[in-house]
């Protein structure tokens, strides 16, 4: 991981209700931050609630369309670093901005957190860290309650300290740049998510290994499945190989040169000219510029991994998954009985 919080503690913590502007309710707002007892559980549980999620190697800046003068969040929290007597009065400026934001239908109305957290290692640093929560989703528990000679069955709505919806983390380094921050969204695939990252927060990728590791990976897995594809008369066998191929050579690197992955992994001249063109087309589309040369992230290649799928699927009969050399299969047609068939050559199996 890029950064450390097993060691973090709250310094301080306030929690707001968010409305809906789609049932017209406002915000209700706490008067002052909770006070956390040393002796409690609940500063334990909070951190696990919190922090446990953050798992996402990816790093994000603040600034977005409006730039780093118009982002309130960047505004909010360069203050309260500088200032943390700011905090309470900064959490009340965030929520009205995260309520003004949140025009999707389907956002919910929900509890805001705000936290300081202190003792935070980052790019072996050791820095103060802002959390903002939401939590929007309620779960049941039964409660059992012991009565004088039975027991009784209550229950109650709650959070599950496992499930954290929304949060971020705004790392104190990177001032000039946005901060570092770190995401968590739930329901990032949808589209009343969107307020949460970009209305909100206005996160901008962190272009470091991560960033250009993950976009990489990206260009070769839509490369295999646009261009280098059965739609191009290339054998689905092949494009399996060539699949294996890419995500092999990032397993077993750790420096990335596109010189070197062009000739182990591209190999013939019309493949590398075809990679090429994508490769521009891909970075005009999404607004990029890949380096050729970056430290290959080992956390982003064991992400995306699971997106590189090896397998071919035969009917509703078989699924062949190839993950090795593809001499040891062959494509053939049987007359006799009108149907294609694969043949494959092995040593053992177990």
């Amino acid at each position: 991981m890029l950064f450390d919080i097993i060691n973090a503690d709250i310094e301080q913590l306030v929690i707001h209700r968010i409305g809906s502007r789609t049932d017209n309710t406002e915000n209700v707002y706490s008067q002052q931050c909770v006070k956390m007892e040393e002796e409690s559980p609940i500063p334990f549980l909070l951190k696990q609630y919190f922090l446990a999620s953050f798992r996402e190697p990816s790093l994000y800046h603040l600034g977005g369309v409006k730039g780093l003068s118009g982002n309130i969040v960047y505004q909010s929290a360069s203050a309260i670093f500088d200032n943390p007597a700011l905090f309470y009065e900064h959490s009340r400026i965030l929520a009205a901005s995260l309520y003004e934001n949140s025009s999707h239908p389907q956002i919910k109305p929900g509890e805001f957190y705000l936290t300081l957290f202190e003792g935070v290692q980052i790019f072996d640093q050791t820095v103060k860290c802002l959390g903002i929560f939401k939590s929007e989703n309620k779960e049941t528990y039964l409660k059992i309650c012991t009565g004088e000679n039975s027991f009784d069955v209550n229950y109650e709505e709650g959070i599950n300290i496992r499930k954290l919806d929304k949060g971020c983390l705004i790392f104190d380094v990177e001032r000039e740049k946005g901060f570092a921050v770190s995401l968590i969204d739930k329901v990032s695939k949808h589209n009343e998510a969107l307020f949460w990252k970009e209305d909100f927060l206005g996160l901008e990728d962190r272009q470091d290994n991560n960033f250009f590791t993950h976009n990489y990976l990206n260009v070769c897995k839509e490369f295999v499945n646009d261009v280098f594809s059965p739609a191009n008369d290339v054998p689905r066998t092949e494009q399996i190989d060539m699949l294996n191929r890419s995500i092999n050579y990032f397993k077993d690197n750790t420096l990335f040169d596109e010189g070197k992955f062009e000739q182990e992994v591209l190999a013939a001249p019309d493949v590398v000219e075809a990679f090429k063109q994508f490769k521009e087309f891909y970075e005009d589309q999404n607004s990029v510029s890949l380096n050729e040369e970056f430290k290959i992230s080992p956390d982003v290649v064991k992400k995306e991994n699971k997106s590189f799928k090896s397998v071919l699927k035969l009917d509703k009969n078989f699924h062949v998954y190839v993950h090795g050399n593809r001499r040891f299969i062959e494509k053939g047609f049987d007359q006799s009985r009108g149907l294609h068939y694969y043949k494959l050559y092995f040593e053992c199996e177990s």
